[in-house]
């Protein structure tokens, strides 16, 4: 359940930025805001699994 409300949380921020740099930046720059953001889901979501996985159980 964790692991869900922190994803969400995750895409809600990207929202959120997209928006608010949408309004004052040029696109290039959002779309390198987001990848950047993007690429750091799979950390973000193996750090989860690790927490779930090793110090959960």
């Amino acid at each position: 359940m964790a692991g869900v409300v922190v994803t969400l949380a995750y895409f809600v921020l990207v929202g959120y930025l997209a928006k608010a740099l949408r309004a004052t930046q040029r696109l290039p720059v959002v779309i390198a805001s987001i990848a950047g953001l993007m690429g750091t889901l799979p950390a973000v979501l193996y750090a989860l699994y690790y927490v779930v996985a090793n110090v959960v159980a």
